[in-house]
């Protein structure tokens, strides 16, 4: 025979209270509430963990940071020097501009200046150059002179002084160039 099964027996009476909406609510709220009670608890187990995993993160990224503000702070020394050759540099390309400059009147001179004519000085500055020489005759002292005023950005040209030399038979002169200023 099989075993006789058994009934739920509950013991407490049933009450109205319990069937009503406010109990329903209750009921619910009491049921409901354990489950929401256990879920913020996980949540706040979830937020005190990640806490730490947080915490770790952030140390890490501040080594990070101080071991790269070191290598920053190591190129210091490297850019002061870099900073030092690039003015040092810019006064090297000025003195190298100036000798160019130079070395363009010194070639533009040579170009214009006759065979028969020798100089004995040549004064080159920024407003312009001063010839001094002599020509074995007048029409190189004359081609001279048209080269002179044939070269670009010439303002003017002042013969200071023409002589002949008897005892040479060569015509000394001094020939002063001004210069009109170029904008760079």
């Amino acid at each position: 025979m099989p075993a006789a099964k058994l009934g739920r027996i509950n013991l407490l009476p049933k009450d109205s209270f319990e069937f009503s909406v406010l109990g329903k609510i209750l009921k619910w709220s009491l049921t409901s509430g354990r489950v929401l009670v256990v879920l913020t608890e996980f949540v706040v187990i979830l937020a005190f963990g990640s806490r730490f995993y947080f915490d770790k993160k952030l140390n890490d990224l501040n080594e990070v940071i101080d071991q790269q503000q070191a290598v920053v702070d190591s190129y210091a020394d490297v850019e002061k020097r870099m900073r030092d050759i690039l003015a040092r540099q810019a006064i090297v390309e000025k003195y190298l501009n100036n000798n160019l400059a130079l070395g363009n009147a010194i070639g533009l001179i040579s170009r214009i200046t006759p065979a028969d004519i020798s100089f004995n000085q040549i004064t080159i500055d920024e407003m312009g150059f001063s010839l001094a020489g002599s020509s074995g005759s007048e029409g190189g002292l004359a081609s001279l002179l048209l080269g002179v005023n044939n070269i670009p950005n010439v303002g003017g040209v002042n013969v200071g002084g023409i002589y002949f030399d008897q005892r040479q038979g060569v015509i000394n002169f001094r020939i002063n160039v001004t210069m009109n200023r170029t904008k760079t």
